[in-house]
């Protein structure tokens, strides 16, 4: 005898569910992602690490250097590229390496505005100031690599020359920071694309900043005044 058996209705199974729902739980999903993402966003830019804080520090105290140098004539001040460009006034003749003297009056009141940054800064930030000196292709290699040293030479050599009338003069706490702070360097006629020879031949001065976390290196101490003269 055969005995039947009733059987219950099963269950829709899972995958029968609309399809919506599964969509809409993604959605939401990515926007819980996206309010994550937005969130650490904001508290990058509102909390900035201390290299971010680092380089604002720099920029502004560039910025604080540009800002004095406005009344100095042909001076310009590129915070970008932390380069100081004097113009025409510092061009040098071909195989020359006397600086102008419309260019000395200028070194001689563009310098003291750095050297007063550099004390406010007290050696956190401005590491040394590059005096680079640059020649144009003609001649060979090492005859313009001695020709640019002379000419960042010869503006050291300006800074501590006897100033005219109408200039103040420098004192001897400033040549101490210059001996201190400043460099010479000769680049032969690199870094001269897109400027005509009589650009080439010229002097720049780069500001060297110190690295996150990096320590100011050890300057001279004492406060002897016998700079010497240039020959």
């Amino acid at each position: 005898m055969l005995s039947r058996f009733s059987h219950a209705a099963r269950p829709k199974e899972e995958g029968e569910k609309p399809f919506w729902i599964s969509y809409a739980d993604l959605m939401t999903a990515m926007m819980m992602l996206f309010l994550v993402v937005m969130t650490f966003s904001l508290v990058i830019i509102t909390n900035p690490g201390p290299e971010l804080e680092h380089l604002k520090e720099i920029q502004q105290l560039c910025d604080d250097i540009k800002t004095a140098a406005k009344g100095v004539q042909g001076v310009t001040v590129d915070c970008i590229n932390n380069r100081i460009d004097f113009g025409a006034q510092a061009q040098f003749g071909n195989n020359d390496s006397k600086l102008p003297e419309t260019a000395k009056q200028a070194l001689r009141q563009f310098v003291p505005i750095v050297l007063n940054v550099a004390r406010k800064d007290r050696g956190k930030l401005l590491k040394r100031v590059v005096v680079e000196g640059y020649a144009s292709p003609t001649g060979s290699y090492l005859l313009n690599l001695q020709l640019s040293m002379r000419r960042a030479e010869s503006v050291l050599c300006s800074l501590f020359e006897t100033p005219k009338i109408n200039e103040a003069p420098l004192l001897d706490d400033d040549k101490r920071m210059i001996r201190n702070l400043f460099l010479v360097g000769g680049y032969s006629f690199n870094n001269g694309q897109g400027k005509t020879e009589a650009e080439m031949r010229r002097v720049e001065f780069k500001l060297d900043f110190l690295g996150f976390g990096e320590q100011a290196p050890v300057v001279l101490s004492g406060t002897a005044s016998n700079f010497g003269q240039c020959q």
